[in-house]
Formats: structure tokens, sequence, C-alpha cells
């Protein structure tokens, strides 16, 4: 499949998530050797991000703001390809997979995994921790490697999930959880581990990140959404 080449990531807080991964991005590229122009593409996967009613390509943005052959379109020019994956806190291993299927076919061999939640509104509770994670990804390397990603839709119940809308009385969009859900804590052994089922993607990934050293076998790394749906990435040292 693909590897993990290097990382980074932070608890952000109120922080600005464009900020952070901007900054998490160019160290990570530092910390794997290689250049910004060797990026082909960029895959941001989240549940929540700010105006996240209105503005579904978060990704773009990362493009645009670390400047990755941003210039006039001819037959010879460089590409780099981005774009959003959300399916609630899976989106990391969608993310992923996504990357795994498109890697091999472009001309420049590495790609950004961008992870990250922010208060998409004033006007919702925010009861989370948000996290930023930044990776670089590659067709081969020294890191851990991605070997398959699993998904399991039997226990998805729609009616477990949040929901967004726009409130006429206030003119702003409002986010709401809808069904009460028997939480889900997290589970921990030496080739497995599953975080929490109120946790947002960010912290998901930033979690699993902080139990791969010392590993030398495999790691198994479960993402179980409030909705009951989960999928699992299998990864090998």
């Amino acid at each position: 499949m693909v590897v993990m080449l290097s990382w980074e990531s932070t608890k952000i807080g109120y922080n600005n998530l464009f900020k952070s991964t901007l900054k998490l991005a160019k160290k990570a590229i530092k910390k794997a050797k290689i250049s910004q122009e060797d990026i082909g593409l960029i895959v941001h996967g989240g549940v929540f991000r700010e105006h996240f009613r209105t503005e579904p390509a978060f990704a773009t943005h990362i493009h645009g703001g670390l400047d990755i052959h941003c210039t006039n379109i001819s037959f010879d020019s460089q590409t780099c390809f981005s774009f959003d994956v959300t399916d609630g806190s899976c989106s990391p291993h969608v993310a992923l997979q996504a990357i795994a299927d498109l890697l091999p076919s472009l001309t420049n061999k590495f790609a950004l995994l961008c992870i990250g939640d922010d208060r998409p509104t004033k006007h919702c509770e925010w009861d989370y921790e948000s996290y930023c994670v930044v990776a670089v990804i590659g067709l081969s390397g020294d890191g851990i490697k991605l070997i398959s990603v699993d998904y399991d839709n039997s226990n998805f119940n729609v009616n477990f999930t949040t929901t967004g809308y726009f409130d006429d009385k206030i003119k702003a969009n409002k986010f709401e959880k809808v069904g009460k859900i028997e939480q889900r804590e997290k589970e921990s052994r030496d080739n497995y581990f599953s975080g929490d089922s109120e946790w947002l993607s960010g912290k998901h990934m930033h979690e699993f990140l902080q139990r791969i050293d010392g590993q030398n076998d495999t790691l198994e790394h479960c993402i179980v959404d409030r909705s009951g749906k989960s999928t699992t990435a299998k990864w090998e040292f």
C-alpha cells in the first residue's frame, strides 16, 4: 500500500486550523527530507471546520497556502491535486484509502494527509478537543506501512449523528447532536487501538500516532464514529 514517512500533530484548541495545518505540513515535509514540489496530492479529512456548510474544499486552501505548483496550467506544468473527504470521525481512514488508491498513478509520488477539526461556528456547543495532524505519505521508504483499510457499517444508525442547519433567527449555522448514544470508550492492547466514540477525527489520529513508537509488528487502529459505523486501518512496522 503506502508508507507514512513523517508526521506532526498538535492540539489546537481555538487556534486557527488553517494556520496550524500549514505550520505542521512544512515541518513534516522537512522531516521527510523532500521538497514541497515533490507533493502531488493533498487530502484533508475531518468532522468539522470553520464555515463547514459553505466551504466544501479546505484542502485547496492548504494547497494554495503552501504554494505547491500554483502556476499557469499548460501541457508541461506539474500538478498537485487537492480535495476533502468527509465521513465523520472515520475521515482519516477514508483519506488514507483515497491516497493509497490515487498516489500510484501520479507523477509526483508523495502526498500530504491533513486531518483536523475546528469549531464550525460560535453558535454551537463545543465540548471537544481539537487536534491537527499532518503526515507525508509515499509509495516506499522508511516508516509504517498501511496494509489495508476495512469498513463496517453493520452498526450504523442514522439517528445517532450530528446535524447542521441554517438558523434564520440568528442568521448563522448551528450544529446539534442527534440521539443519545452509549459512549464507547478507548481500548488499547498490544496490537490494537480504538479511541472514544465521542472523539473527533483529529484526536483519533493524534492518539494513534502516540502509540506507534516501539512497535515492531502490526497494529490495528479502529475508529468508531458516534453513528456506529467504523473503519479499521492495519499498519505494519
